[in-house]
């Protein structure tokens, strides 16, 4: 194991906070560290070569911020732990059964390997065992956990709420930023700085399609580009409802929005499409959930969207060629595609997975999935499934008004935009996640939305009510009166 210079600077950054600062810019930290994605800040060649991001290093300062002491710093603690229930069971199954299951069940049925190196054919598989992607998939399930606890405990801090705010702003202008830059450079010298954060140990597919550089900022491959920008144009958009900041917020939304667009990736075309439709469906049938001029507004951005990107290619006979080529190959011809149909056999695995095992699971990490849902119950069973949806429905509050309402104010009404963020950012994950791990960043949004609106300010005003001890003085005059 060996720190790099990424995780040197993570080390740096995190002991300085973790002496100098409290929750709120700790948890800041973390979620900043998410935005370098195709970097390594631990190497662990013993381990096949596997790497660690920066953000899951950065998770250590965030978990020993909140255990050492503090103002309501314990007091804090067991509430999160309560509300976090769920997510923890499921991170303690994810990783007894990554250490158990491969065992137990060794030989049962051959599956395709979480990293299956170089396919010679398209159903390629291997007898199940026990392998090294087991306990790397183990320590991202215990990141996941660490990040759920320290966004609610992060988040239940007084004033915490703007932090959160100013943050992903930040990090969404600058993704959507990277991403400009990432094609800007595509071929020329410049481009070895861009490569220079692209250090950890992940696979570098090709980045063009038609002859097109496709759009992947500092993250590995355009998917993850594109899954982690939808997350954080969901938040946006969803802050810009509530008119948090909402100068800002729209433009960080309207840059990612057409970053997205242009970067060829289906990922972002899955989370943009799917998006649109959660957002007619919330005005048509819940009244209030977006206001008349926030509807406009979405409306005229679309409208304009179109409009230039067809007068673009009616302009121009070549790029009409190019755009309907790129098209028919990243939706039509990709389900008929090579990558398609294996993609299609990778999911199934999980089911076949999950009746071998008498929905048990063969642990996580002991094979590669193209679907979230799917790798978790292969992976984990009947109890990784219950408990990550028991605690997706306890960070979305289904049931609150709240959760609909665009006139929420405040802490509520960032907690209801993280809520939203929290379930429609696993879009793209339920058709492509190779692993259980719902990751670092969907443990963030969940925990910040269970924090802000579940005890956020519970401590600081139970403290508030509490009598004050009466003096000597002061009982002596009411036993007097």
């Amino acid at each position: 194991m060996s720190l790099t210079l990424f995780g040197i600077i993570i080390v740096l950054i995190g002991g300085l906070l973790l002496v100098r600062s409290g929750m709120a810019a700790m948890l800041a930290f973390v979620m900043v560290a998410t935005l370098f994605g195709g970097s390594a800040a631990i190497a662990l060649p013993a381990l096949g070569g596997s790497t660690i991001p920066p953000a899951n290093l950065a998770l250590l300062f965030l978990i020993l911020r909140a255990v050492l002491p503090g103002p309501q710093q314990m007091e804090r603690l067991g509430p999160a732990l309560r509300a976090n229930a769920f997510l923890i069971v499921f991170a303690l199954y994810g990783v007894i059964s990554a250490f158990i299951m491969p065992r137990l069940f060794a030989g049962a049925i051959a599956v395709t390997p979480l990293r299956p190196g170089a396919v010679r054919q398209l159903y390629e598989a291997s007898p199940l065992h026990f392998s090294s992607q087991n306990i790397t998939t183990a320590v991202y399930l215990m990141g996941t956990l660490i990040a759920g606890l320290g966004a609610t405990i992060g988040a239940a801090r007084p004033g915490a709420a703007p932090v959160i705010v100013r943050t992903g702003i930040a990090i969404a202008i600058a993704h959507a930023v990277l991403g400009f830059i990432s094609i800007l450079v595509a071929g020329t010298a410049l481009d070895t700085l861009v490569e220079f954060f692209r250090n950890g140990n992940y696979a570098q597919l090709d980045q063009s399609i038609g002859g097109l550089n496709r759009m992947n900022g500092i993250w590995p491959e355009a998917s993850g580009f594109a899954a982690y920008g939808g997350a954080w144009l969901i938040f946006m958009t969803e802050l810009w409802l509530r008119d948090i900041k909402r100068r800002w917020t729209g433009f960080a939304a309207l840059l990612l929005a057409l970053a997205l667009l242009i970067s060829t990736s289906s990922t972002a075309y899955v989370t943009l499409g799917g998006y649109s439709v959660i957002l007619l469906l919330r005005m048509a049938l819940l009244p209030g959930s977006v206001s008349l001029r926030k509807g406009l507004a979405l409306a005229a951005v679309v409208f304009a969207g179109v409009l230039i990107v067809l007068t673009a290619i009616t302009l121009n006979a070549e790029a009409l060629e190019r755009f309907g080529r790129i098209l028919s190959i990243m939706t039509v011809e990709k389900t008929d595609s090579f990558s398609g149909m294996q993609r299609l056999y990778w999911a199934m695995q999980g089911l076949d997975a999950f009746m071998a095992t008498a929905g048990m699971g063969v642990g996580a990490g002991s094979f590669r999935s193209s679907s979230l849902i799917t790798s978790i119950i292969g992976s984990m069973g009947v109890i990784g499934i219950v408990c990550f949806v028991s605690h997706l429905m306890r960070a979305f509050m289904p049931l609150r008004a709240s959760t609909y309402a665009a006139s929420v104010e405040g802490r509520g009404a960032v907690g209801a935009a993280a809520s939203w963020t929290a379930l429609l950012m696993l879009m793209p994950a339920a058709v492509s996640s190779p692993s259980p791990d719902p990751g670092v960043m969907w443990a963030v949004f969940s925990g910040l939305a269970v924090g802000l609106r579940t005890f956020g300010s519970a401590p600081a005003r139970r403290t508030a009510q509490r009598p004050r001890p009466l003096t000597f003085s002061e009982l002596k005059a009411r036993h007097a009166s």
